[in-house]
């Protein structure tokens, strides 16, 4: 503990690192498990349903993906960290071996000043990334997102129990290593021992080299420290892949989601038909993205006759010019069972899937000439021919109650009737747990001879003005009765819709966290690493150099790490989504990474520029007493 604040101006820094990363860390933990991004806790929702379709299945692993890229981070800027405080101890191990402390001694002693840094940078990170969501929280709830305060009890220990062991091995072998050495060795710090410095250099950079005298010096001294050069850099790729990764999933997914949910809904809709009918009908688009609403089918009978009316009641809708389809449907809740596949293996046999899993769904009875909606489709829609025999499903049903949908079947009780699966939609109705059958089947099965509908959806060229409200209104008052009436789902619609564009919100917003808090740890772990430089500042100034070429110096060694480590996100962050993302979604123009990656390029550069003139203070305030510690 006396080291530790004695060498506070190194020290400390890399505290601050260990926290702010922990903080990160456990900022976008909490985020992802309290919006029920996170497949690998359990929710207590009351709507059982809410966001478990594929649109939740592609944010859940797009936010897994995430949470492992920053604990990865987390952990290799531990690593780091805990390295560079061991070898700027590089003098003091000398010192102490020279006086002749046994090597365990001195791994002991300094493997316990790591883990002080480590356990207090990780519980002050920890208690500002709880304090930082708790704040969020109510950000979130003014944004109108559900969601819950979480502790985390996976990850979190993990990430504590990965540092202590990565400590004990990485750093560890690091003082292992030191303390064999003779202390002449060790006193070479960062620049190793044995360095050559008339060997030829590479190709690459004996080409930087021959661009000018800084370009020389700051190639030279990059190759001297090739150990803090390769730290630096892999703290920096890892850095650029989660942000490149985040920004670029964001983007895809985001615009991918909200066409998605616009292609399940439709524009300027409106629905006819019983005033308490039409209420839930609305209600179960709003389960989608509200978590604490549930339709209660079994206060509710969808086919008492009350709710009930012919198609040729309706046929005045057709002669109003503003009207530009009309979509009848037949809309009851069924007890549903899910029935065994078989699969046909290609190297011979076969497997049966499906677990015979039972529920209570919506089935909707439609025309799928006049249908609105252009969903998102997986297979095909049924026709005429074959509508006997197959359905479709929504997503919400595709992936939580079949193994393998298409190659299963699915018996509706109220109809006494087995469908095959013929195609999967990303759906918003019922969070996407509802089945869509001919509407013509529907109504044989249960013995309807009048062409029986209970909603229709109407689609108007623009919003609803008065004109068309009155006419809508005095057919529906003269052909259906007072109990009938008409409701627009624009306003339904825009929440799912803005619950969208919040999911795409929220990674824009770690995104600028992120940044920020990797630049700034950036500036403390250049700041901690000042001191050891200061004798080669000196000798620059005793020279000759200007304080003009020290900073140009400074840019382009951290140019050579920005560069390298940029470049190297464009390459695995496009892998990392076409892993996780792009199987499904709609691809942007080429150019969106390649503008992406110069927006981060030139972030960087432009911070590292800008820091230079705070460490060219500190640099400024060298002198000749700085080599008393030699």
């Amino acid at each position: 503990m006396k080291d530790f604040y004695r060498n506070k101006e190194i020290t400390f820094p890399y505290v601050i690192i260990v926290s702010l990363i922990i903080a990160l860390a456990e900022f976008l933990i909490l985020f992802a498990s309290s919006i029920g991004l996170n497949q690998l806790i359990t929710y207590n929702f009351q709507n059982e349903f809410y966001f478990s379709g594929g649109l939740s299945h592609l944010y859940s692993n797009f936010t897994i993906l995430i949470i492992s890229l920053i604990l990865i981070l987390a952990f290799i800027m531990i690593l780091v960290v805990s390295s560079s405080l061991i070898l700027s101890k590089k003098r003091d191990i000398a010192i102490m071996k020279s006086l002749g402390t046994i090597p365990r001694r001195l791994y002991s002693f300094y493997l316990t000043e790591v883990y002080i840094v480590f356990f207090i940078g990780f519980f002050i990170g920890l208690i500002v990334g709880l304090v930082a969501f708790g704040v969020f929280s109510l950000f979130m709830s003014s944004l109108g997102l559900s969601g819950f305060f979480y502790f985390d009890f996976f990850f979190t220990p993990i990430l504590f129990l990965s540092g202590i062991l990565g400590i004990f091995f990485v750093p560890g072998t690091i003082i292992r290593k030191l303390a064999n050495r003779s202390a002449v060795k060790i006193f070479s710090k960062d620049i190793p021992f044995d360095l050559d410095a008339s060997k030829r250099i590479s190709v690459i950079p004996k080409w930087i080299s021959a661009m000018g005298f800084n370009f020389k010096i700051s190639v030279l001294n990059t190759l001297r420290r090739k150990g803090e050069y390769k730290r630096f850099l892999i703290v920096f790729s890892i850095i650029s892949v989660i942000i490149f990764t985040l920004g670029l999933g964001t983007f895809v997914l985001s615009q991918s989601a909200q066409n998605w949910v616009h292609k399940a809904q439709g524009n300027n809709l409106i629905v006819i038909g019983n005033e308490n009918l039409i209420e839930q009908y609305a209600l179960m688009y709003e389960m989608f993205s509200d978590p604490s609403i549930i339709v209660n089918t079994d206060a509710f009978n969808f086919l008492d006759p009350q709710y009930l009316f012919n198609l040729s009641d309706i046929e005045e809708f057709a002669h109003i010019p503003e009207i530009s389809k009309i979509d009848e449907r037949l809309l009851t809740f069924s007890d549903a069972s899910e029935l065994n596949g078989i699969i046909y293996l290609e190297e011979g046999g076969y497997q049966t899937v499906g677990q015979e899993r039972s529920g209570n769904f919506p089935i909707l009875g439609v025309n799928t000439s006049n249908l609105i909606q252009n969903f998102e489709l997986d297979g095909s829609y049924f026709t005429p021919s074959d509508s006997f025999m197959y359905m479709l499903i929504g997503d919400g049903l595709g992936y939580n109650f079949f193994d393998s949908p298409f190659d299963q079947s699915m018996r509706i009780e109220e109809l006494q009737h087995t469908f095959h699966v013929a195609g999967i939609v990303i759906d918003t109705f019922y969070s996407g747990y509802a089945a869509y059958i001919d509407s013509e089947i529907m109504r044989e099965e249960l013995n309807f001879t009048s062409h029986e509908i209970n909603l229709v959806i109407l689609q108007l060229q623009s919003g609803v003005n008065d004109e068309i409200e009155d006419q809508l209104n005095l057919i529906i008052s003269g052909n259906l009765g007072e109990n009938f009436s008409m409701l627009p789902l624009t306003s339904t619609f825009q929440k799912n819709q803005d619950f969208i564009n919040n999911l795409g919100l929220f990674p824009n917003i770690i995104i600028v966290v992120l940044s920020v808090i990797s630049l700034f740890s950036l500036y403390n772990y250049q700041k901690s690493g000042i001191t050891d430089k200061a004798k080669d500042f000196l000798i620059m100034r005793a020279i000759g150099s200007g304080y003009k070429s020290i900073k140009r110096i400074l840019f382009l060694e951290m140019f050579y790490v920005i560069i390298p480590s940029l470049f190297f996100s464009l390459g695995i962050g496009m892998i990392l989504n076409a892993l996780v993302l792009f199987d499904r979604v709609t691809l942007p123009p080429l150019s969106v990474p390649f503008i992406l990656i110069g927006i981060l390029i030139g972030l960087f550069l432009l911070f590292s520029y800008l820091s230079i003139f705070s460490l060219m203070k500190k640099i400024k305030k060298f002198s000749i007493k700085d080599f008393e510690i030699y």
